[in-house]
């Protein structure tokens, strides 16, 4: 999906600053996001910086061009996730251990704990999105309905697949209503509230990430009591020595009639349901925390007591062994 800029920058109403001067450019911005460095890269080309910024509840929606060409390095950025999508020219990102090259074509999402270096080219102009890490990971665990290590995304968004290209509009249409004040108008009211959320959780559905596995499940909003009590359940308890008679009972139905139901909501049984968000969740904690945990003290943290059917189950699941996942580091 290719972003069309009109002649006017987006949020133009919102200036915060328009600079021909490097420190001045970098002080503000950096009270914005967070300090870094930003050299230029030849004197030759023209030093010409703005920021437009709307601050919303958990979030902020900003534009940003440097004009010249410029790198700029803040490092970890901590406290919050950056999502850059250029609406011309192109930038080169590196966060963590992985490097995308950014143009209209292709967005970037900066991890808050990977260290950040950019290029931004000259021309190169982006809007951003930032969002609080804690508000992202609250999003993340409210849909995935447990507690959750680091939520890490991979860091090339692909703007011309269809579910990105449906988030990126979803976006730009929160820029337009900016515009026209109809959000981040400064009021923290139950709207703005529900506005952020819906696009956190519609980012964390679109976009490869470390919880996705965990996000796969489907629950329909017209399915019995019996299965939401099953599936509540499951959800609460699934690290814990369960077994299909304790789901029954705390559904009050018998194993018959449990499977019938999960069968036909999910094509699988409770039990296989119960060990498979067993294996997302193993497969969460190893690209979350793998670096820091063997694969047998992941296998224990995710309810498995027998290391050689974990090891399978999860290669049947994921088509990777868990210490192929733990190798990989796809999110930095």
């Amino acid at each position: 999906m290719v972003i069309q800029a009109d002649r006017r920058p987006p949020l133009d109403r919102f200036r915060c600053f328009e600079t021909t001067d490097v420190d001045e450019a970098r002080q503000i911005v950096g009270r914005h996001f967070c300090s870094h460095r930003l050299d230029r890269s030849s004197s030759l080309d023209r030093f010409d910086a703005c920021q437009n910024r709307a601050p919303g509840f958990r979030t902020s929606l900003n534009y940003i061009r440097y004009g010249a060409d410029v790198t700029i390095e803040p490092g970890e950025l901590t406290k919050f996730y950056l999502i850059q999508v250029p609406i011309r020219g192109a930038a080169e990102i590196a966060n963590g251990c992985r490097t995308v090259v950014s143009n209209p074509m292709t967005a970037s999402i900066l991890n808050p704990d990977r260290h950040t270096k950019m290029r931004w080219h000259a021309g190169c102009e982006q809007i951003l999105l930032q969002i609080e890490q804690g508000f992202l990971q609250d999003v993340a665990e409210k849909m995935a309905g447990m507690p959750l290590g680091r939520v890490r995304f991979a860091v090339g968004l692909d703007t011309r697949k269809p579910e990105s290209a449906a988030w990126i509009r979803r976006l730009l249409g929160l820029f337009g209503a900016t515009e026209d004040g109809l959000a981040f108008r400064g009021v923290q009211d139950g709207r703005q509230r529900a506005l952020e959320e819906a696009l956190v959780a519609s980012l964390l559905e679109c976009q490869p990430n470390t919880v996705s596995a965990l996000l796969e499940r489907v629950e329909t909003a017209s399915a019995p009591a019996i299965l939401k009590r099953a599936l509540k359940l499951i959800s609460e308890r699934f690290l814990e020595d369960i077994n299909l008679l304790d789901i029954c009972a705390h559904a009050r139905t018998t194993p018959r009639n449990l499977q019938i139901l999960f069968k036909r909501e999910f094509g699988t049984g409770p039990v296989h349901y119960l060990h498979d968000m067993r294996l997302a969740y193993a497969r969460h904690l190893l690209l979350a925390n793998g670096d820091n945990h063997s694969v047998a003290d992941v296998a224990e943290a995710s309810g498995h007591n027998h290391f050689g059917r974990f090891s399978v189950g999860y290669k049947q699941r994921f088509g990777e062994s868990p210490r192929e996942t733990q190798r990989a580091r796809v999110f930095g």
